[in-house]
């Protein structure tokens, strides 16, 4: 099929996501290039791999007349110039010209305490000054582990990214924010691929941050992403409908799914969200079920691996760790099952409401200083299926909500701006405590 692409390969993902092109060959990049006014997540595991996809990306905002910055936190600069030199560039007279810089994470994101909002007005008046010297744009990438290693909150980075998000497209501003996977925690890369609009990284990559497989060593993982191959599918578009034999296991790289259920006199109900870096429709086809219970809709432009059920099951079953994972994978959707159960006993529909919304801000949204971004394009018709009420009723509370300041629900995202007054109405105390926790670890998958 025409745009299709081998896995164990490179993807470029999560909302709106460009497949990207097959791995290197003669007069083929490693990865795709971003479009001028792209703010990319760019994860990788070795050096060669952060050079595949630098290289191109600073080649190609000089070939575009851009200025472009690169700044350092694990890679020697030697290093560096030596790539770029390799590929063909003259970088001693693209410094001189001051088309090219190299700094350290430190000189570019500042040394002492970093601030979101500064760090993106430095970044505006880098993009106003290159314009002014004569230059097309400009292009920034930047090595994140500064970031793990200065401890920084994961609200400060989280409105650093929203802001980033923000800008994004607002002149001709190119920016690459590069994470090495053994810096950080997985479930850290893990949110990041979740909350982020664009993210590049090799398949292998993807399944790594899986609580299913995660903890498998590179070689395993790269054999599992080749075993699979790729589906992508457009904004509400079906994986799989309702009733369809059960074959197929998928694990999605990129966009959002819904699973729903349709009964006999079309009603519908959302069963639960699936976000990147999670599988569905495998329960059915490891229990032998011959059809789906329910079907599989994309939220958005959705890219996953699929490998046929008997493939999968014999990987788990040779790889006890993963058979573990599954086992508490399984214990953890049982659990939301319980949790879900329980919210729809309540015929109070604001905090039924509110708990959703609490688990999608940790599930799929972005903390800021400001608030949570949850950037899910759910339509009223998708919060009251999962409520249980109309959504004439929805829109009711969410009007009310948004006089309050409690959150302003738009048409593809919802910023909630007063967690605690939510968390209130969802009978979730800030603090923490036993419900809050499990409210948490069940995040949407109701």
């Amino acid at each position: 099929m025409p745009g299709q692409r081998k896995p164990g390969e490179h993807a470029f993902g999560r909302a709106r996501p460009e497949v990207a092109a097959v791995a290197p060959k003669e007069g083929r990049r490693a990865f795709p290039e971003p479009a001028v006014g792209d703010h990319v997540v760019f994860v990788y595991d070795d050096p060669s791999e952060l050079f595949a996809f630098v290289v191109p990306f600073i080649k190609e905002g000089l070939a575009g007349g851009e200025r472009c910055l690169y700044a350092t936190a694990e890679s020697r600069p030697a290093d560096v110039t030596d790539a770029l030199s390799a590929a063909g560039v003259r970088v001693d007279r693209e410094m001189k010209r001051g088309a090219f810089a190299l700094m350290t994470a430190g000189e570019y994101y500042g040394s002492s305490s970093f601030d979101p909002a500064r760090a993106i007005d430095r970044l505006q008046a880098g993009l106003r000054e290159a314009v002014s010297a004569g230059f097309a744009g400009l292009r920034v990438a930047g090595e994140m582990s500064w970031a793990g290693k200065q401890g920084l909150p994961d609200e400060v980075l989280g409105e650093y990214e929203t802001l980033l998000e923000k800008t994004a497209g607002a002149g001709r501003r190119t920016l690459a924010c590069i994470y090495r996977r053994d810096r950080f925690d997985p479930a850290i890369l893990e949110r990041h691929v979740r909350i982020h609009g664009k993210v590049i990284a090799n398949d292998y990559v993807y399944l790594s941050l899986s609580a299913l497989f995660r903890n498998l060593a590179r070689t395993d993982l790269e054999g599992l992403a080749r075993s699979a191959h790729e589906r992508t599918v457009h904004r509400r578009g079906l994986f799989f409908s309702q009733g369809d034999r059960a074959t197929e296991v998928f694990f999605l790289t990129a966009g959002l799914v819904k699973l729903v259920r349709t009964d006999a006199d079309g009603r519908s109900a959302i069963l639960r969200l699936i976000a990147p870096v999670e599988s569905f429709g495998e329960r059915v086809v490891a229990l032998g079920g011959d059809v789906r219970p329910s079907s599989a809709e994309a939220l958005e432009r959705c890219r996953a691996l699929a490998w046929d059920g008997a493939t999968l099951i014999q990987f788990i079953l040779n790889h006890p760790a993963v058979s573990k994972n599954a086992l508490r994978l399984l214990e953890d959707r049982v659990e939301a099952e319980r949790d879900r159960l329980q919210d729809l006993m309540s015929p109070d529909v604001r905090r039924r409401l509110a708990r959703l919304l609490v688990r999608l801000g940790h599930y799929v949204g972005r903390k800021t200083r400001r608030g949570t971004v949850i950037d899910v394009p759910f339509s009223r018709r998708d919060l009251a299926e999962l409520t249980i009420t109309s959504p004439y009723t929805v829109s009711r509370i969410l009007a009310e909500w948004r006089r309050l300041e409690i959150l302003d629900a738009q048409r593809t995202r919802i910023i909630v701006r007063d967690r605690e007054r939510l968390a209130a109405i969802a009978e979730q105390r800030a603090s923490g405590g036993k419900s809050r926790s499990r409210l948490r670890s069940t995040a949407a998958r109701g």
